[in-house]
């Protein structure tokens, strides 16, 4: 029998066999994360932080499905497009110096959106702030909001190489449509909530839109890995 027609089993590492629980704890996914191959890290990433029902709705999950469907009528996606990472998803928080505090009624929830049409569509709003400003076709109030935009403006164009916007970072004018949708969209969610039966309280909602699924399944990579000094 030649090498290529050999069959190899799949090969799990022992400890990630012991991730049976919907929502892990934080010990257990960063001890397990630790160990785990890198294949095994991205598995990880996909079943426990992007998909299924999130923590914050785990009681009432057809609520969640309403809000992604709302979020997707808003600014024009599909709803399987819409998912929510973070505290909400996994009932705590993965930023490193508060690994760990569970989600409460001050944690904010942050949707992310798989959708390079809209990343396209943000990023030409994106450029077109970016260049109205520069030939002073809009002006900011102040010199505080000036330095305010450079410094969203610097954040933005370093973000978009890695294939991500965070639309909080984008000025809602009418000029810049796409972000206005965004804003607008996020903002009525939030008024919808407070009055919605049985919805988690929380403290704000945001939106981070990617290209590609590549590209969350990779920074969120990065975020975990730079949270547990992986690197």
């Amino acid at each position: 029998m030649g090498l290529n027609n050999i069959v190899f089993p799949f090969v799990v590492t022992e400890s990630s066999k012991h991730i049976l629980r919907t929502y892990p704890d934080s010990n257990q996914l960063k001890d397990v994360f630790t160990k785990a191959k890198e294949s095994e890290r991205y598995g990880i990433i996909r079943l426990w932080l992007t998909e299924g029902i999130p923590f914050a709705f785990r009681e009432n999950p057809l609520l969640y499905e309403e809000i992604r469907t709302f979020i997707a009528s808003g600014i024009k996606v599909h709803p399987k497009e819409v998912t929510l990472v973070g505290s909400a998803r996994i009932g705590y928080s993965l930023k490193p110096k508060v690994w760990g505090r569970i989600f409460t009624e001050k944690s904010d929830m942050d949707f992310t959106v798989i959708s390079n049409e809209l990343f396209t569509r943000l990023v030409k709003n994106f450029q077109k702030w970016a260049g109205d400003l520069e030939s002073k076709r809009i002006s900011p109030r102040s010199p505080d909001q000036l330095q305010s935009w450079i410094e969203s403006i610097m954040t933005v164009n370093m973000n978009i190489s890695k294939g991500y916007i965070y639309t909080k970072n984008l000025f809602p004018h009418n000029n810049y449509p796409t972000v206005v949708q965004s804003y607008h969209t996020m903002g009525k969610l939030k008024k919808i909530l407070s009055v919605t039966p049985g919805s988690p309280e929380i403290s704000d909602v945001s939106i981070r839109v990617y290209s590609s699924w590549y590209n969350c399944i990779r920074q969120i990579q990065i975020n975990l890995k730079s949270s547990l000094s992986l690197w």
